[in-house]
């Protein structure tokens, strides 16, 4: 009896993720869009708009949000400015995303954008474990911060 049950539990919760991931990957991601010219494309969400080191700006913003431990490196300024950088690339993120979305924004420009922020992301990794390092040189951290602010607010540019 007790078997039964459990397989009952199972099958019960495989049907409910088995629905919640068709609903999620074929009815609400794949809504088509005609760009016309014969560009159709498959809507995407933020999450689709990721890098390899993606991941790692997301720890890295939230040992930002968390006063962690680039907070004790960088002085106020810095700090401000970076999140402010930061907040500035989440927004872009949304940006790019919706421009996808309604045609605003090429494939090719698309892919652009994305290179320009795998290298966001990649230098968001190595201010991330540079500030973790216990004997780091303060005028290397503060040009990688520098360079994360640069790049951040030059996203919507035209130089990549």
């Amino acid at each position: 009896m007790n078997r039964n049950k459990l397989i009952v539990v199972v099958a019960a919760a495989l049907l409910i993720v088995g629905t919640w991931l068709a609903y999620d990957v074929f009815l609400k991601r794949g809504q088509e869009v005609d760009c016309g010219n014969g560009d159709l494309r498959h809507q995407i969400d933020l999450r689709d708009f990721t890098t390899d080191y993606w991941a790692y700006a997301a720890a890295f913003e939230l040992s930002l949000a968390d006063k962690g431990k680039l907070a004790a490196r960088l002085d106020p300024k810095q700090l401000q400015a970076l999140s402010e950088g930061m907040q500035q690339g989440k927004e872009f993120r949304k940006f790019v995303v919706a421009g996808y979305n309604s045609c605003a924004i090429g494939k090719m420009q698309y892919a652009e954008y994305g290179a320009r922020f795998q290298a966001l992301d990649s230098l968001a990794r190595q201010i991330d474990s540079f500030a973790g390092q216990p004997a780091q040189d303060p005028a290397r951290l503060a040009e990688l911060v520098r360079q994360y602010i640069a790049m951040s607010q030059s996203l919507g540019g035209t130089s990549p």
